[in-house]
């Protein structure tokens, strides 16, 4: 295990593209750009479909670290914790035609090779990924294991004696022809490129890949719960030091709030719209592969208030409601999530910035 894997590279995140491009893509059908990838654009696609839609099956996702990979593109493991671990393999084919049993020879005479010496053990199941799909003839093979197998006996001195390693001939010897004739071929299947695409797509991969803008539906957010939670503690304590500063008198408490009924359903508020941009936090997160566009917003929205919140106030209470009444005016267009955003969640952002104590609302 830890031999193989020291071959492979964790996959990566496709470089970050400009607003325009998530936001108007390009209009091409989905299945004739993905023929229009590179090769090495084609097996970045494989690795993020692996690594987000299918990556609940696996433990791990790999990629090959070099040239020689012996057959394998993407190795997703099952299940690392035995002696005979299980992994799947994914082999990218991005050619510009549908696969032709020709084009496949030499990496099934790989596999038969490479898990005959033991370079690797046998993947539960071998896929093979095509951008144009598979013609008819290979296809056909595929559906019945025992034609692939006969076929690549036949054709080993030509597709693989001399191809194999590209240094050393591959005779079909008498014991890795009996490897072969074992061998189960059945584990051998193939993803059409329309199921590909429709899969990919439910991944925060797609948009960066085939344009179209972010098209879901946010989630309602949760409402507060009774008692302030530990992750709001910071904020909130700066609530209350500007109800204090307003007051003339400490507060430490909800309970010391509800003497005072419009700091007290101010407060109220305050705490829904933190909850309602910590819904559009997690909503990004959940849709997008970076956090860069809602760490952008942020940056957007304290830079729109800070000289605001930075000015003299009367008190920390004033100093917040004429830093969350501009926070509401601001005009944000560059933004991928802007469509998603209410007045709620730009308040709830300078509570979220408070809450690292980026905003303050009382000078210490």
């Amino acid at each position: 295990m830890d031999s193989m894997v020291s071959e492979l590279l964790p996959i990566r995140a496709p470089k970050i593209p400009d607003n325009y491009d998530i936001l108007f893509g390009i209009p091409i059908p989905p299945i004739e750009r993905l023929r229009t990838f590179s090769a090495d654009q084609f097996e970045d696609m494989i690795c993020e479909w692996v690594d987000g839609f299918l990556k609940i099956d696996y433990s791990s996702v790999y990629r090959s670290g070099s040239a020689g990979d012996k057959g394998r593109d993407i190795v997703a493991i099952v299940n690392s914790n035995s002696a005979h671990y299980v992994w799947d393999n994914y082999q990218c084919k991005h050619y510009d035609h549908p696969l032709y049993p020709g084009d496949f020879w030499l990496e099934l005479g790989k596999l038969c090779y490479y898990t005959f010496k033991g370079s690797y053990t046998v993947p539960r199941k071998y896929y093979l990924i095509s951008s144009c799909g598979l013609g008819t003839s290979l296809a056909e093979l595929i559906e019945y294991p025992d034609r692939l197998k006969s076929g690549l006996i036949s054709v080993w001195n030509e597709k693989c004696k001399n191809k194999i390693t590209g240094i050393t001939e591959i005779e079909l010897t008498e014991e890795l022809l009996a490897y072969i004739q074992n061998f189960d071929f059945s584990i051998i299947t193939h993803c059409p490129p329309q199921t590909l695409i429709e899969q990919y797509s439910r991944t925060p991969f797609y948009m960066y890949r085939f344009g179209g803008g972010l098209n879901k539906k946010r989630p309602q957010p949760e409402l507060p719960q009774v008692s302030v939670q530990p992750e709001e503690i910071r904020y909130v304590s700066q609530l209350y030091d500007a109800y204090s500063d307003h007051l003339g008198q400490d507060v430490f408490e909800i309970e010391g709030l509800k003497q005072h009924d419009k700091l007290y359903n101010h407060f109220n508020r305050q705490r829904e719209d933190y909850y309602k941009a910590e819904s559009l936090r997690r909503f990004a997160r959940d849709e997008l592969p970076y956090d860069e566009p809602f760490e952008k917003l942020q940056d957007e929205i304290f830079r729109g208030v800070v000289d605001v919140a930075e000015d003299d106030h009367p008190n920390g209470y004033e100093c917040l409601k004429e830093t969350i009444k501009e926070a509401r005016k601001l005009q944000i267009t560059s933004n991928i999530l802007i469509k998603y955003i209410d007045g709620s969640d730009r308040s709830g952002i300078c509570h979220q910035l408070a809450n690292k104590d980026i905003l303050n609302w009382v000078k210490k």
